[in-house]
């Protein structure tokens, strides 16, 4: 029932059939049909399926998203969460990153690149369901100190513009 006594017209009495919204779920699946379509317009990010072994023995095919970083001078992408980092690709400072290049054919950036950045060696392991060498691991630790002793160096370097008043 309506009531007109008012300007405005109201329902007196909530009627369920009115209410569009048909419950949770799918409420729930109408944001991951979102977040799925808006993954798909994002140039860097891939979705692939690899088999991985469970427990048991058994192997289970599992889906895999990451993102992948432009070219040079493009800021570098974490390869897991697709955030931006300050870092530019091509710069002294991805020796800040454990970078992968997937040579498999799998990927297929519309971003036209292959190359991700994790920040270290055992996020890649994690994320990607793969065990490395504990040589590779050793020898990016040893690169990723170095860059981060040039980068103490230049922050303790007085610039060339000071001037000191005594």
């Amino acid at each position: 029932m309506y009531n007109i006594n008012s300007k405005m017209f109201y329902k007196d009495q909530y009627d369920q059939s009115d209410n569009d919204y048909d419950g949770l779920s799918t409420n729930s699946n109408n944001q991951k049909a979102v977040l799925e379509n808006s993954k798909q317009l994002d140039r860097g990010y891939n979705k692939i399926w690899r088999m991985r072994p469970r427990v048991d023995g058994s192997l289970k095919r599992t889906k895999i998203e990451f993102y992948t970083s432009s070219e040079t001078g493009n800021s570098i992408r974490d390869a897991e969460t697709g955030n931006y980092f300050t870092h530019k690709v091509g710069s002294a400072n991805e020796d800040l990153y454990f970078k992968v290049a997937m040579a498999t054919g799998e990927c297929k950036s519309a971003n036209k690149s292959n190359t991700m950045f994790f920040t270290s060696p055992q996020r890649y392991m994690m994320h990607m369901h793969i065990n490395l060498k504990p040589e590779i691991i050793s020898a990016w630790e040893e690169k990723r100190n170095a860059r981060l002793r040039e980068i103490s160096r230049e922050v303790k370097k007085p610039s060339a513009s000071s001037v000191v008043v005594r």
